[in-house]
């Protein structure tokens, strides 16, 4: 029978061989991304976010954002300036239940997060969101293009 160090050294060492592994979820994508941002205070980040099935396009707005008049809908276009995908802030205040701090890419910015899902990996883009008021006149703008493949791909 292990005596009591002995013991406890291995449960120690079982608990720092797993502590990387406790409470993540297995991720479908490893993504690399660059963007340029809007420089407003209002439309904080955009990136790629990794989910369990797909990918999607994360736009994190302030929270003034969704709440002053002012700012109307996040359009989000492709390269080709295709609309992909608008979101009205006014019908949607409050409305998201993403956490910013749940997905490491954002830091620990604050605000309302959107997602607007691109699909599974392998999945490449560049896509501009813009921030417009109520007469579609943008207010701010950034662009990001990224790579995401599959977990098991490496990146370029």
């Amino acid at each position: 029978m292990p005596s009591r160090r002995e013991l406890m050294a291995g449960v120690a060492a079982t608990v720092t061989a797993t502590a990387g592994c406790l409470g993540d979820e297995e991720l479908i994508a490893r993504c690399s991304s660059r963007g340029v941002g809007s420089g407003s205070q209002y439309l904080r980040e955009i990136a790629p976010i990794r989910g369990e099935e797909q990918v999607s396009l994360g736009i994190l707005v302030s929270d003034q954002a969704v709440t002053e008049e002012r700012y109307h809908t996040v359009k989000i276009r492709d390269s080709d300036g295709t609309l992909v995908a608008s979101v009205p802030l006014i019908s949607n205040r409050g409305m998201s239940s993403l956490n910013p701090e749940d997905y490491s890419v954002f830091g620990s910015s604050s605000g309302e997060l959107y997602a607007v899902p691109l699909g599974p990996p392998p999945v490449h883009g560049e896509y501009t969101v813009s921030l417009t008021d109520p007469d579609a006149e943008q207010i701010a703008t950034a662009s990001v293009r990224f790579n995401c493949y599959a977990e098991d791909e490496t990146l370029p």
